[in-house]
């Protein structure tokens, strides 16, 4: 029984196919150019193996699409060795670091450049050195705690402004002004008694004193010796003049103007 359904569906399958294999004859006359190399088998297990029809796993010369070439599967580079005979211009392959260097090093030096450039226009467009000169600066006094010295800066240069104690008020209007260098009284000096507004530079070689050192505990150059005291008066040292009180102005007990022109 076997033999026999195995024979009836082989002759099935050749009746099927025999009118498909008209139809693409007619349909495609280029087929017809397998000629010699058309397989010999006729029959590869249950499929037909004939001219148009090829078994499972075979291949023959030339397909269906017989107007394409038939491609040449062949590597005559790597049969030559290109990868030993080539340069890195055709592997695609260029060292790109040089290039990456000067673009790197040209950025730099453009954004440097940029930065000075905006640098000056803005000191050109901005206000002059004279003016800036000439500025006043507003100071809370309310800021600066009793006995303390507070250091400010006014057109470049260091700013003393000490609120002083009654003892150091006291010390400051009891010296005998006669006997100074450079005689001042405490008053001329400190039109408000309880601070002092002076420049912090030293009268003899533009050193910055210390505050609250010194003999008389007022200020103190160490560079060369010279003391001065609670109301910033040259006692001893080689400084000659006291310290420089600037112009001012109170606007009240606790706001002061430095530097305010007329």
């Amino acid at each position: 029984m076997l033999c026999l359904r195995s024979s009836v569906r082989e002759v099935s399958s050749l009746l099927n196919a025999a009118p498909v294999a008209a139809a693409a004859a007619l349909r495609f006359p280029k087929l017809n150019a397998f000629g010699a190399h058309a397989p010999k088998r006729m029959m590869s297990g249950h499929g037909i193996g004939t001219k148009y029809w090829l078994a499972n796993g075979e291949s023959v010369g030339p397909s269906l699409h017989g107007d394409l070439p038939k491609p040449a599967f062949r590597d005559e580079d790597r049969k030559a060795g290109w990868r030993e005979q080539t340069d890195a211009v055709d592997r695609n392959a260029e060292n790109n670091m040089p290039t990456y260097m000067v673009i790197g090093a040209g950025t730099g030096v453009t954004l440097y450049l940029a930065k000075y450039g905006l640098y000056g226009l803005a000191l050109l467009l901005g206000p002059g050195r004279d003016k800036y000169a000439a500025a006043a600066i507003e100071i809370d006094l309310g800021t600066v705690p009793e006995g303390k010295n507070a250091v400010f800066t006014w057109r470049g240069k260091p700013l003393f402004i000490r609120h002083r104690t009654q003892e150091e008020i006291d010390k400051a209007q009891g010296a005998d002004v006669s006997q100074l260098r450079d005689p001042q009284s405490d008053a001329e000096r400190c039109t408000n008694e309880k601070f002092l507004i002076c420049l912090g530079v030293c009268t003899h070689l533009g050193c910055v004193p210390i505050a609250h050192a010194g003999d008389w505990k007022g200020y103190y150059c160490p560079c060369h010796g010279s003391h001065y005291d609670t109301c910033a008066r040259i006692m001893k040292g080689p400084a000659p003049m006291n310290l420089e009180v600037p112009k001012h102005e109170y606007l009240s007990e606790d706001v002061v103007v430095i530097g305010k022109e007329d």
